[in-house]
């Protein structure tokens, strides 16, 4: 089977789902810059006029979950993409390009984690704590599916880009 187009596809996909992680941080750097916000005002016994946190940390775990979805049928694809993988120069660029896209991934799936859990041990209100918490585990998740994708890019890659033993020069027969 051919791998080239599975590849095509697999690297546009993984650019918009790392897009998509890097608008997920941005959301998160703002809930923790406000979570900060909220935390030092409730310390040093100041009012706090954030009313919309809860229901933005709300929105955002629920952004998470949907995104779960989307991530979801990455490491399937992938799985699928390495069983059937062979020799293909034309593709080999393109599984190169795809284990850089999948270990992007899974970096940024991991920052994305730790930034979660920083805000969720800046979050002070009980209710809201909570919700954060959630929101790491969903994160955490995130984190699982994304991990093992940089092996099936790396073997995708060895498939793609190593010649069959009987395609080179005649092995000497001792």
């Amino acid at each position: 089977m051919d791998s080239l187009p599975a590849l095509k596809q697999m690297e546009s996909q993984l650019s918009i789902v790392c897009d998509r992680v890097s608008t997920l941080r941005a959301k998160l750097e703002d809930l923790l810059f406000r979570a900060q916000r909220i935390s030092a005002a409730q310390k040093n016994m100041m009012a706090n006029n954030d009313m919309m946190f809860g229901y933005d940390l709300q929105h955002f775990r629920r952004d998470v979950r949907g995104f779960s979805g989307e991530l979801s049928s990455i490491p399937t694809v992938m799985g699928s993409i390495e069983r059937t993988a062979s020799y293909d120069e034309k593709a080999a660029k393109f599984a190169q390009n795809v284990m850089r896209l999948s270990t992007r991934l899974s970096q940024s799936l991991r920052a994305l984690h730790d930034m979660s859990l920083l805000a969720h041990q800046h979050i002070r209100a009980a209710d809201h704590k909570i919700e954060a918490w959630y929101m790491a585990q969903d994160v955490e998740e995130l984190v699982m599916r994304g991990q093992g994708l940089p092996t099936s890019a790396n073997k995708i890659v060895i498939a793609t880009s190593t010649p069959p033993r009987g395609a080179g020069a005649p092995h000497a027969q001792a």
